[in-house]
C-alpha cells in the first residue's frame, strides 16, 4: 500500500492511480515524507492525501494533525479533511465531490460498489485555515494517516508569509443559477409543495449561499423562468392593476431575504457577517406588469410603481449595501418573448431594451439603495461600450472572448462607474487542468475587470450527478445520497477559494508606496506575466478583428470560424498547472517583503491567543490596502 501527499492543482485516478492532468503529470510531485505549502493569512491552505490499495480494499482509515509551532502555533482544530468521491467519466475516474470526514461517511476503498467497483485508489482532500493573527515564518508539524493497519507520518511545513486575505473580496466570483436549481436534487424538497411557505427550501438555500461565501464567490441565483413565471418568494405578493397595483404583502419575501440582505445569514462565517453583494431583483417583461401590457401605459404605470416600493421597503429597512440588479433574461429562442434582450443579437432588439430602460431610468436616481440596470453583451459589446448603452447600463456581464478585443474598454467602463464582469467557459470538462480554472481571476486582474461568472453552478439537470455530472456547470453537489440535506462542495470550488484568495491579495496592491513610490501592482503583473511567458499585459488582449465592423449575424461563428479563432489561444492554453504553486509563491514572496501587510499582534500575543484558538475563532481587525498615490 503507497501513501503519499500531493498539491492542489493535481488529481490522481482513482482505477490507474495516475494524474488526471496526464499531459502534465511527469511534472508533478509526490511527496513522501514531507510538503512545504506557501500561504498568506486569513486564507485556507490545501493539500491531498492519496492512498493507493494496489487492490487490496480499505474498510477503515483515520487522519489526524499536530498543531504546528513556529513563531506561534497553528491549532490542528483549523484542519478538515473530505473523502474525494470519483466519478467514472471521459474515460477516467476523477475525483470532485468532497463529503466532510466527520460527517459520519467513511473513507473506503473501493468507494462503493455500484459506482467504482475497480477503484485502487482513495484519496482526501485537506483544508488547514490560517488565521488572520498568525505571526508570518516556517509552522511545522505532523501529519498522520491510517489505512487498515498501514500507518504512515508526514512533516507539514507551512511558510506563512506577512500577507493577510481581506475578509471581503475585492473581486467578484459569480456562481449563476436560474430559478429554484436546488430543489430538484434534494428529494424532501421536489417532494414537497409547500417548501417555500414552510421555509425548508430556505434552510438548504442558506447552507448553498453559506458555502459560496465561506469559498469566496457569490451564490447568484436569478428567480424567474425563461417563461417569465416568479417562483415563488423571489418576489413579493402583488394585488390590484394600473394605478391600483400594490405590494400586498412582503412576508415571504423578507423571510426569503432579510438574512442575505442584512448579514444574518452568515453570521457563523469566518469572512464576517456582511451581507450579500449582489441580488437579483424579480423585475423583467412579465413582472410586475404582464406582457400583454408591454407597449401600453399600463406597463409603465405598474413598473414605475412597484420600483418605487421596492425602494422604499429597502430603505426603511436599511437594505443599502447590497447591489440590486434588473435584468432582462429573455431570448426570442425559448420562443415566449419576440425578442432577444440577453444577449442582444439583433439590432432591432436594441429598441424594446431601450423601452425598458425609459420605464425605469429615473426611478432610483435619488435614493441610497444601489440600483443596477444590467446588460450580458457578446456580440454588440464593441458598438456598446462607447454609446448610450455605457451610461444606461452599470453592470456589464461580458463574453471574455470578445472583450478582448476591446482593450480600451476597461478603461471606458471604469470611467462611466460600470461594474464588468467576464464570463465563458470558467468551468470545462472535469478532466480539464486547473490552470483553465486559475486563468479566469487571472485575467479578470490583468484586465482590470471586477469579476468573472460561472453560468450555472447548481445546474444537475437529470444527470447522475455522482457517476458522469455536468461539470461544464456544476460546482456545488446535493448531499442528499450521502444523509446529508444540504450542499457539499466540489475540488473545483475548493480550488477556486484557492485562487481568489491569491487574486484578492493581488486586487488590494493598487497604488503606491508613499515613501518608496514602489507600484506594487505593476510588480504582481510582471510576476503573472512572466510565468506566463507575457513580455506584457498585451499578453491578456487579442487583435481587434476586422469583421467587428459588420453586423455579428454574419460573423463566421462554426467550430473553428473566424470568431473561434479572434478570441483563440486562451490565456491557458499550453500551460502547465505547475505555474499555479509558482505565481501563488513569488507574490507572497514579494507582498511579505513589502510592508504592505503588516503584522496585526505581536508574536508573543500570536502564540498564547492560538493555542486557546477554536476553528471558528478568527480576530475581526481592519483590513490593510496599499497606499493610494496621494499617500492616504
Amino acid at each position: 500500500m503507497d501513501i503519499y501527499l500531493i498539491k492542489d492543482y493535481a488529481r490522481v485516478d482513482g482505477v490507474t492511480g495516475q494524474f488526471v492532468e496526464r499531459e502534465y503529470g511527469h511534472e508533478f510531485e509526490k511527496f513522501d515524507r514531507e510538503l512545504v505549502l506557501h500561504t498568506a493569512r486569513n486564507q485556507h491552505v490545501s493539500f491531498q492525501v492519496i492512498v493507493n490499495a494496489a487492490g487490496e480494499p480499505v474498510d477503515s482509515a483515520d487522519i489526524s494533525f499536530d498543531d504546528l509551532r513556529g513563531p506561534g502555533r497553528l491549532s490542528a482544530k483549523d484542519a478538515e479533511a473530505f473523502v474525494e468521491w470519483f466519478h467514472e467519466t471521459e474515460g477516467q475516474a476523477i475525483p470532485d465531490c468532497l463529503i466532510p470526514l466527520n460527517s459520519g461517511y467513511p473513507f473506503r476503498i473501493p468507494q462503493h460498489a455500484d459506482y467504482l467497483p475497480g477503484q485502487q485508489v482513495g484519496a482526501l482532500w485537506v483544508d488547514w485555515f490560517v488565521p488572520r493573527d498568525a505571526a508570518a515564518g516556517t509552522y511545522e508539524g505532523v501529519v498522520r494517516v491510517r489505512a487498515n493497519a498501514d500507518e504512515k507520518e508526514f512533516v507539514l511545513r507551512l511558510v506563512v508569509h506577512a500577507v493577510t486575505v481581506p475578509d471581503q473580496s475585492l473581486m467578484t466570483a459569480d456562481l449563476n443559477a436560474y430559478a429554484d436549481s436546488i430543489s430538484p436534487v434534494f428529494p424532501h424538497l421536489s417532494a414537497n409543495p409547500n417548501r417555500y411557505e414552510d421555509g425548508s427550501f430556505f434552510d438548504v438555500e442558506r447552507q448553498v449561499v453559506a458555502m459560496a461565501r465561506e469559498h469566496r464567490s457569490l451564490y447568484h441565483n436569478l428567480g424567474y423562468k425563461h417563461s417569465g413565471i416568479v417562483i415563488p418568494s423571489f418576489a413579493p405578493e402583488l394585488e390590484g392593476e394600473g394605478k391600483n397595483i400594490r405590494v400586498k404583502s412582503w412576508e415571504l419575501f423578507d423571510r426569503h431575504f432579510g438574512p442575505y440582505l442584512d448579514g444574518t445569514a452568515f453570521a457563523d462565517s469566518r469572512r464576517g457577517a456582511y451581507p450579500i453583494e449582489y441580488l437579483y431583483l424579480p423585475f423583467h417583461v412579465n413582472w410586475p406588469a404582464r406582457f400583454e401590457k408591454w407597449g401600453k401605459k399600463g406597463f409603465r404605470t405598474e413598473v414605475r410603481r412597484i420600483m418605487a416600493e421596492f425602494i422604499r421597503h429597502f430603505e426603511e429597512k436599511g437594505w443599502t449595501r447590497t447591489k440590486l440588479e434588473l435584468f432582462l433574461n429573455h431570448k426570442k429562442q425559448y420562443r415566449f418573448y419576440p425578442f432577444t434582450l440577453d444577449e442582444i443579437w439583433y439590432e432591432h432588439d436594441e429598441e424594446p431594451f431601450e423601452q425598458y430602460y425609459d420605464i425605469i431610468k429615473d426611478t432610483y436616481d435619488s435614493t441610497s439603495v444601489p440600483f443596477l440596470f444590467r446588460t450580458d453583451e457578446s456580440n454588440h459589446y464593441g458598438n456598446h461600450y462607447h454609446n448610450k448603452y455605457a451610461d444606461m447600463c452599470d453592470l456589464w456581464v461580458v463574453n471574455a472572448g470578445m472583450f478582448s478585443w476591446f482593450p480600451d474598454s476597461i478603461e471606458a467602463m471604469k470611467h462611466k462607474g460600470n461594474v464588468v464582469w467576464l464570463y465563458g467557459g470558467v468551468i470545462r470538462k472535469l478532466s480539464s487542468n486547473f490552470m483553465t480554472l486559475f486563468s479566469w481571476p487571472m485575467q479578470t486582474f490583468m484586465t482590470g475587470a471586477d469579476g468573472f461568472c460561472v453560468w450555472n453552478a447548481f445546474g444537475h439537470g437529470t444527470s447522475d450527478y455522482l457517476k458522469a455530472p455536468n461539470a461544464d456547470e456544476i460546482i456545488m453537489y446535493p448531499g442528499s445520497r450521502f444523509g446529508i440535506e444540504g450542499p457539499l462542495p466540489s475540488i473545483r470550488l475548493k480550488f477556486l477559494r484557492n485562487a481568489m484568495q491569491l487574486a484578492d491579495v493581488m486586487m488590494s496592491t493598487n497604488g503606491y508606496d508613499y515613501e518608496t513610490r514602489t507600484m506594487f501592482n505593476r510588480k504582481v503583473r510582471d510576476i503573472v506575466n512572466g510565468h506566463y511567458g507575457f513580455e506584457g499585459d498585451n499578453g491578456w488582449w487579442k487583435k481587434t478583428p476586422d469583421f467587428v465592423d459588420t453586423p455579428p449575424r454574419i460573423w463566421d461563428f462554426s467550430a473553428g470560424g473566424l470568431v473561434e479563432q479572434a478570441c483563440s489561444p486562451e490565456a491557458s492554453h499550453g500551460k502547465s498547472p505547475r505555474l499555479i504553486e509558482c505565481i501563488h509563491r513569488d507574490v507572497l514572496t514579494y507582498l511579505g517583503g513589502s510592508g504592505l501587510f503588516p503584522a496585526t499582534t505581536s508574536a508573543a500575543s500570536e502564540s498564547e491567543s492560538a493555542s486557546e484558538s477554536s476553528s471558528v475563532g478568527v480576530a475581526q481587525t481592519k483590513e490593510v490596502h496599499a497606499w493610494s498615490e496621494s499617500g492616504s
